[in-house]
């Protein structure tokens, strides 16, 4: 669907895949627990508000490339103004949603881990706002793989630490 129907139709083709890149998720909680927990749906919800900023941000340094090819992302279809703005705009909504995951159960070193991979993401973010160009663009970009990555692996370190100590 997104591939063959979207991809090429419409800019907003990165906010429907990501609806669909959050499911892993959802699959991956399910393995573990036939109930779905808030926190699975809170974590597949930052994961679908990450794929925009993500994308969005790759798209800007390729942005004459998407053109050349016919592929409608929001940087050549509305401009790097713009996708700058809702790259912002994104990346704000989604670490405060990380941040107020730390409030359902994972522990310290998620909070730890979200709030700095957080920063650097918002820090980015904020300064391809104010000057969207390609370099801002691909240090967006690389901030986004620094943030889920420390995203990730400070639930999985909690979920370590909890286990070993028998919470």
């Amino acid at each position: 669907v997104y591939t063959v129907w979207l991809k090429r139709r419409t800019a907003w083709n990165i906010v429907i895949g990501g609806l669909a890149g959050s499911f892993a998720v959802l699959a991956g909680a399910a393995a573990v627990s036939p109930e779905l927990s808030a926190e699975a749906l809170l974590l597949a919800l930052i994961l679908f508000l990450w794929t925009p900023p993500h994308f969005w941000s790759l798209s800007i340094v390729f942005r004459d490339d998407y053109a050349q090819a016919g592929v409608p992302m929001l940087p050549v279809v509305k401009g790097d103004r713009f996708a700058a703005w809702a790259i912002f705009g994104h990346a704000v909504v989604m670490v405060a949603l990380s941040l107020a995951l730390a409030l359902l159960s994972p522990g310290w070193l998620y909070l730890v881990c979200a709030a700095l991979g957080g920063g650097l993401l918002v820090w980015r973010a904020s300064m391809l706002a104010l000057a969207p160009d390609r370099a801002h663009a691909r240090a967006t970009f690389h901030a986004s793989l620094i943030q889920l990555s420390l995203l990730l692996l400070g639930t999985i370190a909690d979920g370590w630490m909890r286990a070993a100590l028998g919470a």
